[in-house]
C-alpha cells in the first residue's frame, strides 16, 4: 500500500460545549478513496474540515505525509502536499469569473491543465466567461467541484483531495462524471476525502470511514481502466494580495467601506469647524488627520467580502494564506489626506498627507488581523471588531502629539 497522505491521531474536537468528535484516528493513503458515512449531525463535516487542519483541536493532532499541520496546543504548519477543498459552501466569490477561478485554484500546485474537456462534462463550457454571480446554485457547485478536482490533475505530485457533499444541486449526468473523475483521482495516486450521502459517490469508495464509532472498512474494488494523467503545463502561483487588489478593483468595495466612511468624516468636519485649519495645533492636526483614520478603521474590505460562501475558509484550507488588498490602504489613506489637504488647508501638506497614508494602512492591517482572527471562531459573528478599535485612540492621541511636538 502507498504511503499515508493523512493521519490523525486521537483527535478531539469540540462545537460549543459539547464534543463532536473524541479519541478519533484514522489514515488515509495515496490511491485510497475515503468516504466517511454517519447519520446527519455524527461530524462527518467536522471531520473533514479538521483533517484540512481548519479547526482547532481539544487533544491530538493532524499529521499530512509525516508532518503535523495541526496539534492540540494550537501550533501549526503549512501542509507539505497540494490541498484541495470542496466545503458545503462552494467558497467563490460572486464577483470572480469561472475560467478564472479555475486557473487560481491550478495555480496552488502551480500547475494547470486544458480545463475545457472538463467544463464541457459539466456543460459549463459556454459560461466560463461568466461571473459566479450569473450562475444557478447548480453550476456554482460545479464550478467549486472542478476547483478541488482540477489542481489534482494538475499536480504532479499526490494531493489530499477534500470533497464534502460535493454531489449536492448536480444532476445525473454531473454525478457520473463526478464518479469518473474521483476514480481516475485515486488511480493516479491521489488520497480522496469524501463526505457524502449519494449511493452513487459510494460505489467510488475503497475505503468507508463510519461515525460516530470511527471504523474504517476497506472494500476491495476492480479497477476497469487504468487512468492517465492529463497533459498538464507551469503556471505561477497567484498571490493572495493579487486576488485582493483584483476583487476590490473589480467591485470597488473599498471605495464601498473605506472611501465612504472617510468623506462623510472630512464633510462632519467641514461642517463643524473654520477653515482653513491650524494644523500647529493639537486640534488642527487631530481634524486633519480624522478622515484618514475613519478609513482605516473600516478595516480592509477584502476580508468582509471572503465571507461570502465561506471564500475566507477555502483560501485557508488550499494556499495556508487569505487574501487582502496590500498596499491599497495607503493608497486610499494618501487620496482621502490629500483631498483633506486641499479642503482643510487650501494646499498641499506632503508630510501630512505621508503620515495620513500610513495611518489609514497601518490602522486597516491591524484591523485585518483582528478580522481574520475573529473568523477562526466558531462563532465569528457574535465577536464585534469594531468594539476593539478604542484601542486604537491611544496610540493615535500620542501620534498627534508626536506631530506638534
Amino acid at each position: 500500500m502507498a504511503s499515508p497522505l493523512l493521519t490523525l491521531n486521537g483527535v478531539e474536537v469540540r462545537r460549543g460545549m459539547g464534543v463532536v468528535l473524541s479519541d478519533h484516528s484514522l489514515t488515509l493513503s495515496g490511491g485510497q478513496v475515503m468516504v466517511v458515512e454517519g447519520p446527519n449531525g455524527s461530524g462527518k463535516s467536522t471531520l473533514l474540515e479538521t483533517a484540512a487542519g481548519l479547526i482547532s483541536l481539544e487533544k491530538g493532532d493532524v499529521a499530512h505525509r509525516e508532518t503535523v499541520i495541526h496539534d492540540h496546543e494550537g501550533r501549526k504548519k503549512a501542509s507539505p502536499l497540494n490541498v484541495t477543498l470542496v466545503l458545503q459552501k462552494n467558497g467563490i466569490l460572486g464577483s470572480e469569473r469561472v475560467n478564472e477561478h479555475l486557473e487560481m485554484a491550478m495555480s496552488m500546485s502551480k500547475f494547470k491543465v486544458d480545463p475545457t474537456p472538463y467544463l464541457k462534462s459539466f456543460n459549463l463550457l459556454h459560461r466560463r466567461d461568466d461571473l459566479v454571480a450569473h450562475l444557478s446554485q447548480g453550476q456554482a457547485r460545479k464550478v467549486a467541484v472542478l476547483s478541488a478536482l482540477l489542481p489534482a490533475f494538475a499536480s504532479p505530485e499526490p494531493c489530499l483531495v477534500f470533497l464534502d457533499e460535493p454531489d449536492a444541486g448536480l444532476d445525473d449526468d454531473a454525478v457520473q462524471a463526478l464518479c469518473d473523475w474521483i476514480d481516475a483521482l485515486g488511480q493516479l495516486g491521489h488520497g480522496i476525502f469524501i463526505v457524502t450521502h449519494d449511493q452513487r459517490v459510494k460505489t467510488c469508495a475503497t475505503a468507508l470511514h463510519r461515525l460516530p464509532k470511527g471504523v474504517t472498512e476497506e472494500i476491495d474494488r476492480e479497477q476497469t481502466t487504468a487512468a492517465q494523467a492529463p497533459s498538464r503545463s507551469p503556471m505561477k502561483a497567484v498571490s493572495p494580495m493579487k486576488f485582493g487588489w483584483r476583487m476590490q478593483w473589480r467591485t470597488l468595495g473599498w471605495l464601498n467601506q473605506n472611501g465612504v466612511a472617510a468623506l462623510l468624516t472630512l464633510g462632519i468636519v467641514l461642517l463643524v469647524l473654520e477653515v482653513p485649519l491650524d494644523v500647529s495645533t493639537l486640534q488642527g492636526v487631530g481634524c486633519f488627520l480624522a478622515p484618514a483614520l475613519a478609513a482605516g478603521l473600516c478595516g480592509d474590505g477584502t476580508v468582509t467580502m471572503l465571507r461570502e460562501e465561506r471564500a475566507n475558509t477555502w483560501w485557508r484550507g488550499v494556499a495556508h494564506r487569505t487574501p487582502h488588498a496590500g498596499w491599497l490602504p495607503f493608497l486610499i489613506g494618501g487620496g482621502v489626506s490629500l483631498l483633506s489637504s486641499l479642503a482643510l488647508i487650501n494646499g498641499v501638506d506632503v508630510t501630512l498627507v505621508f503620515v495620513g497614508a500610513c495611518l489609514t494602512g497601518v490602522v486597516s492591517h491591524l484591523l485585518r488581523f483582528a478580522q481574520q482572527a475573529m473568523d477562526q471562531l466558531a462563532r465569528p459573528n457574535a465577536v464585534f471588531v469594531g468594539l476593539l478599535t478604542p484601542v486604537l485612540l491611544l496610540p493615535y492621541a500620542l501620534l498627534l502629539d508626536l506631530l506638534i511636538g
